[in-house]
Order: structure tokens, then C-alpha cells, then sequence
């Protein structure tokens, strides 16, 4: 680890960058990071850096990554920095080396193909970037030999599920923020005008919103968005298009939740200001799904969405929340899945909910019923026990309101089964009413239109025990990682377990 080059162009006593020491050996990550730093300098560019033998090795990409892998960028490598320059942002003073604004445009975990410190020698680096805006193979290869200075490599998106086309490749100009909730700072901006009539008959259609060029439209699975830098979720810095590229990058996940069931959606067109919707209407993009559900002897027409393009159209509605019918079309009259939703007072500590969660399941396995367990990603769980679907909705509630007053009965101090929140104190309320016919429960995989952009997340059982878990511990900036550390779903057999419920389950808490 060498930071001779780095202490050198730099006055600590004038710029805010961290310093970093070549006397401390270096700490070996088994995760490596990476971070592309949006520099405003005297001219923009973007600094991509990988973490490597204690040091982040950095490179200078003028016109930062594209997901096109034909695009292949120039990449400049310039001084190793100190891993702590990772969460670096702000103002580098005037007179000063690199002067002007520095903000995180994107950061996460890259994982090398094969023995990553020969590769950076050799000059040919293969490796999976995990962040929050760029995903998949990626290369960096050396042009010419090794010199002692300003090496000139090349920065190349492989060919994979993560590569696109177009403008929707260009995510410098589609998502040009900071991924740090809380300190964008300033945003960074070129320091020069030069070549914009030329790269105007290129972009597309722009608009001016604060100070900024957002890029008016982009097409995610097939579905054109438009005002895709439209910010959703303020606080996480999540954009319309970072929500379409998240339902695209966990379709299989997700789906298979959606497929057929009537939709009950929040919508936030402009991130707040949010409101229910239950039936299409003109407001309804083209393309979203329909279903027929009979009600009051006629018919209302709700929304589904069991493809991508439908989801995503959802996406261009601004829906940030999900909520499904507990059946499917063709049996509407015939729910498949119980679900005992735990909604804890606010006062109540998350280990108690986590216990509720395992009581429920412990009850449930007594009389032969298996069940699974997600965060709702407000503040509490659900238990979901799948069924066939042969019993009637009335069947349903009784069963699993008799099971609720059970717990209420067996420990009143932790359970209650009345919805009024002036009693709660303390408690957590099973809210069996989900299970009636047209009530609906958020689906997995779902955003919540809360702070930090959480996600209903499907959990094993043994996860509960994880004192770090929250009910919002997984967002759209993380739930791909997620994902790709999991051995094996942890809902695995849900679809496929039909159980019925016979009548002495059915009666098995009554009293």
C-alpha cells in the first residue's frame, strides 16, 4: 500500500479529504468496495475506485461508466486514495489539487474473477460491481505497457442482464445524484460549456429542474417513463427509473406474488401527497392489467400486474405500494393463503414482535399448518400460512380470528385482537381482517411509501433471531444484494404447499 503520490498533491490543513495512513497496514475487507466519485473539477468527470490491498486504486473516467458495452471509456489511472476517501463529499478549496465538488454517485461491493491484485498487474481486471445504480460484468483493461503515470485503460460494461442501450445506457445523465441520503451537497456540474450544441442532436428531450439537466424520458422492459430523475423517495435519493430498474433487476422474486390477484395501490406521482386507488380509471396507464371481481351484483375492474412491462407501468403511474387480494382470478371466492399481520404499538421493542411472529407459527404447526414469515417493511410482520384454494372467505376469517382472540386470551399483556389503537399500549394487534373477502396485505417484494424506500422482504424463520434485523432493514438499495447472498429462497415451497384446513383445525381455538 502506497500513499506517498496522494499525500503529496494535497494540504490537509486546507481540504476536508481524509488523509489516510501509509504507516497503518492495511485491513483485508471480505467484502471489497468500490465508489465512483462525481468530480466537478476543472473539467467533470467521474473517479472510479476499487478497493485492493488496503488502498482504493483510481481511475478518472471523463465521460463516466455506461451500461452500453459497446461504449467503451477511457479510464485514466491517477494516484491509489485511502479506502476512508470512499464516503468523501464536499468542497475541495480553490488553489488546491482537484479543486471543486465532490459527491458519491455511486458505492457498494465489487467481487473479482479470480486473483484480482495479478489482473490489476497484468492490466486486465474482470469483476461484478453490486451498487446502488450500477450492476453486473464489468472490465478494465490496460491500453499499451505499464508506465509510472497516467496509464490510459479502458472501462467496459460486459454483455449481461445489467447491460442496455441508448439512453437508458447513459446513467450519468439519467441519475446524476449523490447516493448519500442526507449529503448530496451541492450538485456537481461542469466547469465548462464546450460541446453542447453537438451533444444536444444526441440527448434526449431536456428539462431544467433544480439547476440540473433531467434527462424527459427512458424505457425500462419495453415501458417508456417519463420524467424518469423524478425523485420517489426523497430521504434514499430513489428516482422513478432507479424503482423500474429495481421491479426489473427482482421480476422472478415478485411476480409470481402479482400474478392474477386484484390490486390495491398507493400512489405518489410526485413521492408525496400519496392516495389510495382500487379500481382503473382514466388515470390508469395503457397496458396495466385489468380483472373483472364481482361485487354487489355487478362488476368493478381492478388492476393486476403479472408481467414486467404491466409492473412497470405501474411504476410510471408513481405507484410506490402494492396490495393484493389473498385470491386469484378464476377463484376469487376462494382465498389461498391466510395471513396474521402483527402490527406492534410504536413503543414496543422489535425482539418482542419477532417472538409474537414465532408464536403465531408455533400455533399453526400444532395443528399441522405450515407458515412463513416477511417484514411488512412499515413496522411489524406477517405471518402467511399458503392454502388451496377450496374454503370460502367466511372460513378463513373465523379461523384466524379465533386464533388471534387465542393469543389475546393466553397473554393479553403481549396480544390484542381489536384494531383501535387506543388500547393497544404496548401490545402487539393481530389484524386477522386481512383475511376477508377485497381486504388486501402488502405483497412481497413490495416498496412502502415510508422514509428510505423499505421493502416487504420474505425471510427464513432463523432470521428472526438476528438482533440486527428491522422491519425496514431492506430498501431498493439493498434488496439485490440481498438476493445474491441468499443459498436458497427462503420462502421455498410456498407456491407449491396446497394445504386445506380441516374442521378440527378450523376448531381448534375456539372457546
Amino acid at each position: 500500500m502506497t500513499l506517498e503520490k496522494y499525500h503529496a498533491k494535497r494540504h490537509f490543513d486546507k481540504t476536508a479529504e481524509p488523509r489516510g495512513d501509509d504507516a497503518v497496514a492495511p485491513v483485508k475487507s471480505e467484502q471489497l468496495s468500490f465508489v465512483i466519485q462525481k468530480h466537478a473539477a476543472r473539467t467533470l468527470h467521474y473517479d472510479f475506485r476499487l478497493e485492493l490491498d488496503g488502498t482504493l486504486k483510481s481511475w478518472a473516467v471523463p465521460k463516466g461508466p455506461s451500461l452500453d458495452p459497446g461504449e467503451k471509456r477511457l479510464a485514466v489511472h491517477v494516484e491509489d486514495h485511502p479506502v476512508e476517501y470512499g464516503s468523501f463529499e464536499g468542497d475541495i478549496p480553490e488553489r488546491q489539487y482537484g479543486a471543486g465538488n465532490v459527491i458519491v454517485w455511486d458505492r457498494g461491493t465489487w467481487t473479482p474473477e479470480g486473483d484480482p491484485a495479478a489482473g490489476y498487474r497484468k492490466g486486465h481486471m474482470k469483476f461484478r460491481l453490486d451498487g446502488v445504480k450500477l450492476s453486473g460484468g464489468w472490465a478494465l483493461v490496460r491500453m499499451g505497457k505499464p508506465k509510472e503515470s497516467k496509464e490510459n485503460w479502458l472501462l467496459i460494461k460486459a454483455r449481461d442482464d445489467a447491460a442496455r442501450e441508448g439512453r437508458e445506457a447513459e446513467l450519468t445523465e439519467l441519475l446524476p445524484d449523490s447516493v448519500l441520503s442526507g449529503k448530496a451537497g451541492k450538485p456537481a456540474q461542469p466547469a465548462q460549456a464546450a460541446g453542447k450544441k453537438a451533444a444536444a442532436k444526441k440527448a434526449p428531450a431536456r428539462h431544467k429542474r433544480n439547476g440540473q439537466a433531467q434527462a424527459e424520458d427512458a424505457t425500462v422492459a419495453g415501458v417508456r417513463l417519463s420524467h424518469p430523475a423524478r425523485v420517489l423517495f426523497a430521504s434514499a435519493g430513489v428516482t422513478k427509473f432507479d424503482l423500474a430498474r429495481y421491479y426489473e433487476d427482482i421480476a422472478d422474486w415478485i411476480l409470481p406474488h402479482l400474478a392474477q390477484r386484484p390490486l390495491t395501490l398507493v400512489r405518489c406521482p410526485q413521492g408525496h401527497r400519496c392516495f389510495v386507488q382500487k379500481h382503473a380509471n382514466d388515470t390508469t396507464v395503457e397496458g396495466v392489467g385489468r380483472i373483472e371481481v364481482p361485487t354487489g351484483g355487478t362488476t368493478a375492474t381492478y388492476m393486476t400486474a403479472g408481467t414486467l412491462p404491466e409492473l412497470v407501468r405501474l411504476v410510471q403511474m408513481g405507484v410506490l405500494e402494492l396490495h393484493t387480494w389473498g385470491a386469484r382470478g378464476g377463484r376469487l371466492d376462494r382465498p389461498d393463503r391466510i395471513i396474521f399481520d402483527l402490527d406492534p404499538d410504536t413503543a414496543l421493542e422489535w425482539k418482542i414482535v419477532a417472538e409474537g411472529a414465532l408464536l403465531v407459527r408455533s400455533l399453526l404447526e400444532d395443528i399441522g399448518l405450515a407458515s412463513f414469515v416477511k417484514t411488512t417493511g412499515g413496522k411489524g410482520l406477517h405471518v402467511v400460512a399458503p392454502l388451496a384454494a377450496k374454503h370460502t372467505w367466511d372460513e378463513v376469517k373465523a379461523f384466524s380470528k379465533s386464533l388471534a382472540h387465542q393469543l389475546e386470551r393466553d397473554l393479553p399483556d403481549r396480544f390484542i385482537a381489536n384494531m383501535s389503537k387506543s388500547r393497544r399500549g404496548g401490545r402487539i394487534f393481530v389484524d386477522y381482517l386481512r383475511n376477508a373477502s377485497e381486504a388486501t396485505a402488502v405483497a412481497a417484494y413490495s416498496t412502502r411509501a415510508k422514509p428510505g424506500a423499505p421493502v416487504s422482504t420474505p425471510l427464513a424463520w432463523d432470521e428472526l433471531g438476528d438482533a440486527k434485523l428491522r422491519p425496514d432493514s431492506y430498501t431498493v438499495l439493498n434488496l439485490r444484494q440481498r438476493l445474491d447472498r441468499l443459498k436458497q429462497d427462503p420462502w421455498a415451497g410456498y407456491f407449491d404447499n396446497k394445504q386445506k384446513l380441516t374442521a378440527k383445525m378450523l376448531n381448534a381455538f375456539d372457546k
